[in-house]
């Protein structure tokens, strides 16, 4: 049985020097190209590795994928300029090792008062 040689995994996004703007493609609708200047943050939760949540403007960018690290340091830096997403990847072992977005999502952010009331449990005081 043969083995694969090892390669360098490969990034499937574009990142450059100081970027101004940062372009999402969810590779079946659309495409979003949002300014850095209106960043305002990105999550990475460990309870989801393989979920990044971005807010730029009036847009949540939800992008689901793998090995994501490399992705959430570009855009930790604001180097990242543009991320498809290539669900196909994911089914090919030979990119295991590599670093792709298989799903891109925009939504609109929640306000304040909409986090404040989400977090909050309801009594029925009336009684």
């Amino acid at each position: 049985m043969e083995r694969a040689p090892l390669r360098k995994p490969k990034l499937y996004f574009d990142a450059g020097a100081n970027p101004s703007h940062v372009t999402f493609d969810d590779g079946k609708d659309q495409r979003r190209n949002l300014p850095w200047m209106h960043y305002v943050e990105a999550r990475w939760d460990y309870a989801e590795p393989d979920t990044i949540k971005i807010e730029v403007g009036d847009w949540l960018v939800v992008v689901r994928g793998h090995n994501l690290a490399p992705l959430f340091l570009a855009i930790e830096e604001h180097t990242l300029a543009r991320v498809r997403a290539q669900p196909e990847l994911q089914a090919d072992r030979e990119h295991e090792a590599d670093t792709f977005a298989v799903e891109i999502r925009f939504t609109k952010p929640l306000t304040c008062m909409e986090r404040n009331r989400r977090g909050q449990i309801e009594l029925d005081l009336d009684r």
